[in-house]
C-alpha cells in the first residue's frame, strides 16, 4: 500500500475523494438531525435515504455512458463544482427552514454526485496496475471509513454546537477544494479495447449479461445494501432516543462505530478473499449478521459492537465487488458496468429503507426495518445467484450454436 501512495495520480484521486467525503458526512449528520428533530416519523428518515440513493438509480445509466466517452478527469472536476453550488442552495433553504426544499436539493446534489462515482471507478485501473487494483480499493475503502468516522463525529459535534447551517457551509467548501485536487490528475480518456463498434452503444446491463462473472460482481452489493437500508432507519431511530446524549451526538457515535467496522473490513479481507467470489459471499453474510445483531442489541455498548460488525461486512463487500468488477471488465466498458453496480446497490438501499420505515411506523417497532433488510438481503442473495446462473446457461447455449471453425 505505501507504494500506491507514491503513485502521484492515485494519490491525487485518493486525496480529492477524501476531501469530498469529509464534507459529505458533515451534511449526512446535519440533514439527519433536521429530519429527526422534525418528528415526522421514520418514513421521513427513509425519505432522506431516498434523497441519497434514488438519484443514483435515476442517473446511473447516463453517468456510466458519460464515463466511457469523456475524459474522466473533466467529469470529476466539473461535477464537483456543480455539487458545491447545490449545497449552497441547500444552505439557503435550511436557513429559510424549508425542509422539503432541502430534501429536494439533496436529491439534486446526489444526482450530480452520481456522475463522479463511475468516472472514479473507471479511472482507478488507468492510474494503477491491474495487480494493484485490489490493494488500491482496500486503501480507498479504509480512507472512506476514516473520513466517514471523522466526518460524522466532527459533524455531529459541529451540528450539536453550532447547527446544521455551518455543516452545510463546510460541505460546499470541500467540493471546491476537491475539484482543485482533481484538476491535478492526468488526462484519463477511456482506453478502447473492443473491436466492435456496436459495443460503444451498449448499455451496462447488456455488457454484464454477456459475462456472468462480471454480472455477479456488478450485483454483488445488492444483499448487503438491502440490509443496510433497513438498518439505516433503525440507527436514526436509536439516535432519536438519545442513546448517547443529544440526537446529533448519538448519530455521530453510531455512524462512527459503523465507520470503524467498514475500515476493518477491507483490511481483514486479505489473500484469496479480496477480489474472490467466496470473499464476496462471505462479506454479504457478515453484513447480514451485523444488521441482525444491531436489531437485537439493547445495551449501548452492544449496539456499538453490532454497528461495527455491520460495517465490517459492508467494507469488505465494497472492496471485493469493486475489485472483481474492475479487473474483469474492459476499460472502455467499465464506466457502464460500474453504473449497473451503482444503480443496483442504490435501488436496494431505497427498497430496504423505504419499506423498512413503513413497517416500523405501521407496527411502531423500529427493529422491524432491520429485520426486513436482513430477510430481503437473503432473498436477493438467492435471486442474484439464479440470475447469474441463467446468464451463464444462455451464454453457454449461444457458444454451442456457433459454427465450428
Amino acid at each position: 500500500m505505501p507504494s500506491l501512495l507514491h503513485n502521484r495520480g492515485f494519490r491525487r484521486l485518493w486525496l480529492g475523494d477524501a476531501i469530498s467525503l469529509l464534507g459529505d458526512w458533515f451534511t449526512y449528520v446535519a440533514i439527519g438531525t433536521l429530519v429527526v428533530a422534525a418528528d415526522q416519523g421514520l418514513i421521513s428518515v427513509a425519505i432522506v435515504l431516498l434523497g441519497h440513493s434514488l438519484p443514483r438509480v435515476v442517473c446511473g445509466r447516463w453517468a456510466g455512458r458519460l464515463a466511457d466517452r469523456v475524459d474522466r478527469r473533466t467529469i470529476l472536476i466539473g461535477f464537483s463544482l456543480l455539487r458545491a453550488l447545490a449545497v449552497l442552495a441547500m444552505l439557503a433553504a435550511a436557513q429559510a427552514q424549508a425542509l422539503v426544499l432541502v430534501q429536494a436539493l439533496l436529491f439534486v446534489r446526489m444526482a450530480l454526485g452520481t456522475f463522479i462515482d463511475p468516472a472514479a471507478t473507471a479511472m482507478l485501473p488507468q492510474l494503477v496496475g491491474t495487480d494493484q487494483v485490489a490493494r488500491a480499493n482496500a486503501l480507498i475503502g479504509v480512507m472512506w471509513s476514516v473520513m466517514f468516522g471523522v466526518g460524522v463525529a466532527i459533524g455531529g459535534l459541529v451540528t450539536a454546537v453550532i447547527g446544521p447551517i455551518a455543516a452545510l457551509a463546510v460541505d460546499a467548501s470541500t467540493f471546491v477544494i476537491a475539484a482543485l485536487v482533481f484538476g491535478l490528475l492526468p488526462s484519463a480518456r477511456p482506453h478502447p479495447t473492443s473491436t466492435q463498434a456496436a459495443a460503444v452503444r451498449e448499455g451496462g446491463w447488456a455488457i454484464a449479461w454477456r459475462r456472468p462473472d462480471v454480472l455477479a460482481a456488478a450485483l454483488g452489493k445488492v444483499p448487503a445494501s438491502l440490509a443496510n437500508g433497513g438498518a439505516w432507519v433503525v440507527l436514526h431511530a436509536r439516535a432519536g432516543e438519545e442513546l448517547f446524549g443529544a440526537t446529533a451526538l448519538s448519530l455521530g457515535v453510531l455512524h462512527a462505530a459503523r465507520a470503524v467496522g467498514s475500515g476493518i473490513g477491507p483490511l481483514s479481507w486479505v489473500g484469496p478473499l479480496r477480489g474472490s467470489e467466496w470473499g464476496l459471499r462471505l462479506s454479504n453474510l457478515v453484513a447480514l449478521i451485523g444488521v441482525a445483531a444491531f436489531a437485537l442489541a439493547e445495551d449501548p455498548l452492544l449496539t456499538v459492537v453490532a454497528a461495527s460488525v455491520w460495517g465490517v461486512g459492508l467494507g469488505a463487500n465494497w472492496v471485493t465487488a469493486s475489485t472483481r468488477m474492475q479487473v474483469l471488465s474492459p476499460n472502455d466498458q467499465l464506466g457502464r458496468v460500474a453504473s449497473v453496480d451503482l444503480v443496483a446497490q442504490s435501488l436496494a438501499q431505497c427498497v430496504g429503507g423505504l419499506f423498512g420505515a413503513w413497517l416500523a411506523d405501521r407496527w411502531l417497532d423500529p427493529t422491524l426495518s432491520a429485520w426486513w433488510g436482513v430477510l430481503a438481503g437473503l432473498l436477493a442473495w438467492l435471486a442474484v445467484g439464479l440470475v447469474v446462473r441463467r446468464s451463464a446457461h444462455l451464454q453457454a447455449q449461444a457458444r454451442d450454436r456457433l459454427p465450428s471453425p
